[in-house]
């Protein structure tokens, strides 16, 4: 098996990936939780479905997450470890309405393993920030 260390970097990149355009998440999300009235929200990337059940009528919304989801245990897959290795991921992500489009401000990335958990979080401007 890998070493742990790599599941840093794949939740750092989990979290840049989540924040950019490239993961069609956005501004599906953003929109969605901005009629619902949410200012951020738990995205669990490990369930079977990672659409939130209130928003699985929104199709583009539930295939990005789906995407997302592919492009974690791809990433998952390639510094060595097998989907099995991890327990959970779950991915927060705050939104600021108003601004930004429907893009996140922030998502904060966190995978448990057997052995640690994991976190990164990750502005709109892709910098890495404290968690």
């Amino acid at each position: 098996m890998a070493s742990h260390k790599r599941l840093k970097s794949v939740v750092q990149s989990s979290a840049h990936h989540s924040v950019s355009a490239l993961s069609f998440v956005h501004p599906h999300l953003g929109q969605a939780c901005e009629e619902a009235g949410l200012e951020s929200i738990e995205i669990y990337v490990s369930d079977t479905e990672p659409c939130p059940e209130r928003f699985l009528h929104i199709e583009p919304l539930r295939q990005a997450l789906n995407s997302l989801k592919e492009t974690f245990y791809s990433l998952v897959v390639t510094e060595g470890f097998e989907p099995k290795d991890i327990e959970s991921v779950k991915m927060v992500f705050e939104f600021k309405h108003g601004q930004l489009d429907h893009y996140c401000s922030v998502c904060t990335a966190s995978l448990v393993s057997a052995s640690k958990t994991h976190q990164s979080k990750v502005n709109y401007l892709g910098n890495t920030e404290q968690v």
